[in-house]
């Protein structure tokens, strides 16, 4: 099962933005998931790996997810064969 983590800044207060797209995608994969952490950084990034792989990137893209964009690209990752 995947691991999904969401790095936030701390200082750049994106905390909020990490909780509600972790709580949306526990609601969305559940128990398909290993897990889903919080990771406090800082320096403005808010990152999205899954199982290590970052699948956003707040510094390359420019822009925050939607979080729906996060759904679908954590669902390529763990859907089945």
């Amino acid at each position: 099962m995947a691991e999904v983590a969401i790095t936030f800044c701390v200082p750049c207060r994106y905390q909020a933005k990490a909780i509600h797209d972790a709580d949306a995608i526990l609601k969305e994969f559940g128990t398909r998931l290993a897990g889903v952490c919080l990771v406090p950084g800082h320096h403005g990034v808010y990152d999205v790996a899954v199982d290590g792989d970052v699948i956003f990137s707040l510094d390359e893209a420019v822009r925050f997810p939607e979080t729906g964009e996060l759904i679908e690209k954590i669902r390529e990752r763990v859907a089945g064969p």
